[in-house]
């Protein structure tokens, strides 16, 4: 893996498609992802796909960072991806659910970033921290939902 490429996994206790409409709630990521809040088109018309626009704001308070994003690929429940599009993350984001079970599925996922190379190294293991942390509370979450209370 590149210094660009971000990987991460997690098995989830929960089939496939009690999974996928809770990872592409665009808006509640910012439950499990750190310091994020997330807007996206699909706020207003309730509709995701190829085109939905996402924007997400990682920080505390006003100091953070906005990423811009646009669905490029739409197969649900397995796979969807994203352009980063913005001034200063670019490049593509992909989340992919693998059914390991009727009752376990496998979150994949994965972002190659396009920054300088001493930017990367320096961002990088923070980054993979704080996406693992995040996953792994999305994981729990998911897990511990019970599938008539969505």
């Amino acid at each position: 893996m590149s210094l660009s490429e971000f990987r991460i996994s997690v098995k989830v206790k929960a089939p496939l498609d009690e999974v996928w409409p809770q990872l592409v709630d665009w808006k509640s990521q910012g439950e499990w992802m750190a310091l994020t809040k997330v807007h996206s088109s699909a706020d207003t018309n309730g509709l995701s796909g190829v085109g939905t626009e996402i924007h997400a704001f990682t920080g505390i308070g006003k100091i953070g960072i906005w990423d811009h994003m646009r669905v490029t690929t739409w197969q649900p429940p397995l796979f969807c991806a994203v352009d980063h599009y913005g001034r200063w993350i670019k490049g593509i984001g992909e989340f992919r659910l693998t059914a390991l079970t009727d009752s376990q599925t496998q979150f994949d996922w994965y972002e190659k970033i396009s920054a300088p190379s001493a930017l990367l190294a320096l961002i990088k293991p923070g980054i993979l921290i704080a996406v693992f942390f995040s996953l792994r509370k999305f994981s729990r979450a998911v897990s511990a939902r019970k599938p008539n209370s969505q």
